[in-house]
């Protein structure tokens, strides 16, 4: 990640899904995963019709598509989560993916963002 900021690089799609790991236990960051079938249900289509990893999004990229460097740093505190829980489980699984914006619209109201 620090690499990608020296870089002035925004990933936007920071997940597990989109690390690899080679033999030497380096992980390379990639964005595959938005193309292949088997992660379709991790994406959202919104009203544009671009598919939107909502679960790893922070607020303000998901609700005023402001994506940064430290939009990043959220989607990267989700993966590590997704790593603990042996990615055997979806942000929010409880949640609908509105209800996800929903609740992520809340948040920003309650933070005098208005």
């Amino acid at each position: 990640m620090k690499y990608l900021e020296s870089l002035d690089l925004i990933h936007r799609d920071l997940a597990a899904r989109n690390c690899v790991i080679d033999k030497n236990y380096t992980v390379k960051i990639s964005d595959h995963a938005m193309y292949c079938d088997r992660y379709e249900s991790e994406y959202y289509m919104s009203d544009t019709k671009a598919r939107l990893p909502i679960r790893w999004m922070s607020w303000e990229a998901l609700l005023m598509g402001k994506h940064t460097t430290k939009s990043d740093v959220w989607s990267f505190a989700i993966t590590l989560w997704e790593i603990l829980m042996l990615c055997t489980q979806q942000p929010y699984a409880e949640l609908t993916s509105e209800q996800v914006v929903e609740n992520c619209s809340h948040w920003y109201q309650n933070d005098g963002c208005r």
